[in-house]
């Protein structure tokens, strides 16, 4: 591949794969070193994609394993605490229900936060989401099953 096909499709795919590991990731730095190496990986590797399988499910893999090491690297060694305040960009905000939608989110088990967010946030079918997490199609559904029921409880929705 030359490179700039593969600068067109970091192009492409960039604000997504922002978007997925910024669910992963509280630190805007994190993420955006993730989404780099997430590319760089790719680039190095992709001798090993093979053409006729889905471009996004294979860089969503790199970097759901990069967001996944990353966050066990930070459980075990938690960053020191900085002498300088810390100001995070004031994001826009978000109404009422989708606020609670977004707690009510973060409370579900990560396992079931991830399929919710790649199949309603990403748009990605269940076999993409397979080749993303390893996991069988029917385990998806199931989890997203009961990741949605655990979501009606919590935001008290009419059965």
């Amino acid at each position: 591949m030359d490179r700039d096909a593969f600068a067109e499709l970091v192009r492409q795919h960039q604000p997504a794969l922002s978007r997925f590991a910024a669910r992963y990731l509280r630190r805007r730095e994190d993420q955006d070193e993730v989404v780099q190496e997430t590319f760089l990986r790719a680039w190095q590797q992709i001798g090993r994609f093979k053409p006729d399988t889905n471009f996004v499910a294979w860089i969503m893999t790199i970097a759901r394993f990069l967001c996944m090491a990353r966050t066990k690297d930070a459980q075990r060694h938690p960053p020191p605490a900085t002498l300088e305040p810390h100001l995070e960009p004031v994001a826009p905000p978000l109404a009422e229900n989708l606020e609670k939608l977004k707690h009510a989110c973060e409370r579900l088990p990560l396992p079931q936060r991830e399929v919710v967010a790649m199949r309603f946030f990403d748009g990605l079918d269940y076999r993409a989401i397979a080749e993303i997490t390893g996991d069988s199609e029917v385990t998806l559904r199931s989890r997203l099953h009961d990741a949605l029921e655990k979501l009606k409880v919590q935001l008290g929705a009419p059965k």
